[in-house]
């Protein structure tokens, strides 16, 4: 690999051989970075910063699922009732949620935008806390999701992670996730809050919520408020699930 950054693209024949990079980092993370990078349709660019995030990702996956040290949960197991509330549901719901993605982009041969799933999916991962009952069971869960979801990119992984995690038989061979529709279902939106049209900020809000009160959350939100000092407000028009555009001047 010379040079941080190299275009593989058959049209200009300097296709980068891979049998080193194969040898060094193995097939999985090869695979990996190339499903990454961009869409089949576009040529890849090789950067070493791109090789060692796929690398890294490797080394991310394999160190949460073995910290796990319990078998995971099987599906349709019946999650403790603490598994259903705080960290622990954000967890599973992101989790079923992946499913949905991870299922419909592999279909449309949208393996980037599956690749951006199971990273975040191990962020979440990562970031849930705790021993408690519900948090060992979404952990689990969510490792053995992963597993799946990320068997058709990077089989050996997957399939250590399998074994490890308790799975029976080869991962390749199991059943594909099907998401929980409850899990699954998003009940809050991210609304963005424009002034004079231009956006400033997020608020997250509960799916259906009265336009008064997106009102009062975008006034008050502490990266507006500057944008409205020494001004009038004229109108605050709401779009509901959609968006919040203040009217200022």
């Amino acid at each position: 690999m010379t040079g941080d950054i190299e275009k593989m693209s058959k049209s200009k024949k300097n296709v980068v051989d891979l049998d080193a990079f194969v040898t060094d980092f193995g097939a999985d993370v090869a695979r990996w970075f190339v499903l990454s990078d961009s869409p089949p349709e576009r040529d890849v660019e090789w950067t070493a910063s791109g090789v060692k995030g796929a690398w890294a990702y490797v080394q991310r996956v394999w160190t949460q699922t073995s910290a796990h040290g319990k078998p995971a949960p099987k599906a349709g197991d019946t999650a403790p009732s603490s598994a259903n509330e705080g960290e622990a549901l954000a967890l599973r719901q992101l989790a079923h949620r992946a499913i949905q993605s991870v299922t419909d982009d592999i279909e449309n041969f949208r393996f980037n935008v599956a690749v951006a799933r199971c990273y975040e999916l191990v962020n979440a991962i990562a970031k849930l806390k705790g021993d408690g009952e519900g948090e060992v069971f979404a952990r689990g869960e969510a490792l053995r999701i992963l597993a799946q979801l990320i068997s058709p990119f990077m089989p050996h992984l997957a399939e250590e992670c399998w074994e490890t995690l308790g799975g029976e038989g080869f991962v390749a061979t199991a059943p594909w996730p099907v998401a929980d529709p409850a899990l699954a279902a998003r009940t809050t939106v991210t609304l963005p809050i424009q002034v004079n049209g231009k956006k400033r900020a997020e608020i997250e809000a509960p799916k259906g919520a009265p336009e008064a009160d997106l009102r009062e959350l975008a006034l008050q939100h502490a990266a507006v408020k500057p944008f409205l000092e020494g001004v009038t407000i004229r109108k605050v028009i709401v779009v509901p699930d959609r968006i919040v555009n203040i009217v200022a001047n």
